[in-house]
């Protein structure tokens, strides 16, 4: 079966190369914006890219309007300042989207093995195609979010119109939001075309396209299992980490003397042990997807149950 290759590959070469985990915690950053849309489509919370986006624009107009001088040098030094760390954490995280995607591909397994910066050398070569896609992901979903799906959806369920409640209805549910879904797909396979096969952002886009459109079924069968396991994932860390501080907190109480010490170490596990699981996490998912896409561009035909399934019932919609 499909997935019995795909996810038990992913995972050994995240097990297998703990220095992937430092890719993945900045990978994390970005998201696991295939998911996101299926599981949250009601918020309008900007994503990484757009937050950034969003604070780089207050930052120039902040700059453009403020008076220069002795006085304003910290406050214009503490914007330069943010404005750089916002910059090399997106480089970085970026950067690692392509590194772990690289990972997936058989030159990327033979390099892992090497040194961390040639591992972000990948990242870094590929950085303007790939952090194009993530724009155009991120503004085009974010801007959809908070600028139409939300008002629509508000508006429909103020409206007493039927007939106007019945075609926006359909417009947001039919339209924008699988082209939202879709958008992220095609992020995601784009990278793919760009890091594993060298391709130019625009070839890469219209690949990505190509390639989902044959293969949606499988591609939204494994954003779903993804989700579940991110779910899981979650549960996790959530259990270790509880389980972590608890000897802590009952030591506390039974020796007050030491409890700001012992609480100050459980602080520190906990954070330990959540950016670890992240980490392992955004690696995992990344290569996931990497896997996938080497899977569905190979020769031959992969699919998973759901598609098979679909195809015995309903051969026109998945041939």
């Amino acid at each position: 079966m499909f997935y019995r290759t795909v996810y038990p590959k992913a995972w050994y070469i995240t097990r297998k190369h703990p220095i992937l985990w430092f890719f993945g915690l900045f990978a994390a950053l970005l998201g696991y914006y295939e998911i996101e849309t299926l599981s949250g489509l009601s918020s309008n919370f900007p994503d990484f890219i757009s937050s950034n986006i969003k604070s780089w624009v207050d930052i120039f107009i902040t700059f453009s309007s403020v008076n220069l001088g002795w006085s304003s040098l910290p406050d214009v030094l503490a914007l330069f300042g943010l404005f750089v760390l916002f910059s090399a954490v997106t480089i970085l995280a970026i950067s690692s989207q392509g590194a772990l995607t690289y990972t997936a591909s058989s030159k990327g397994k033979q390099s892992v093995k090497k040194s961390l910066g040639l591992q972000l050398k990948n990242g870094v070569d590929k950085f303007w195609p790939i952090f194009g896609l993530n724009i155009i992901n991120s503004l085009i979903v974010f801007f959809f979010l908070s600028m139409v799906v939300k008002p629509l959806i508000f508006f429909l369920s103020r409206t007493d119109d039927w007939i106007i409640y019945i075609i926006l209805g359909l417009f947001v549910f039919f339209v924008l939001i699988p082209l939202i879904i879709t958008i992220a797909f095609v992020t995601r396979y784009g990278i793919g075309f760009v890091v594993i096969k060298n391709q130019k952002f625009t070839d890469a886009f219209v690949n990505a396209w190509l390639l989902f459109k044959i293969n949606w079924i499988i591609t939204l069968e494994n954003a779903f299992i993804l989700l579940i396991i991110t779910i899981l994932s979650i549960v996790a860390i959530i259990t270790i980490m509880v389980f972590a501080i608890v000897p802590f907190i009952l030591i506390s109480f039974i020796v007050p003397i030491l409890a700001p010490i012992l609480m100050l170490i459980g602080y520190f596990l906990l954070a330990v042990i959540f950016i670890t699981g992240t980490a392992i996490h955004g690696t995992f998912y990344n290569i996931v997807w990497a896997t996938i896409f080497l899977d569905l561009i190979a020769p031959g035909k992969s699919h998973g149950k759901i598609h098979r399934t679909a195809h015995k019932h309903l051969p026109k919609l998945t041939k």
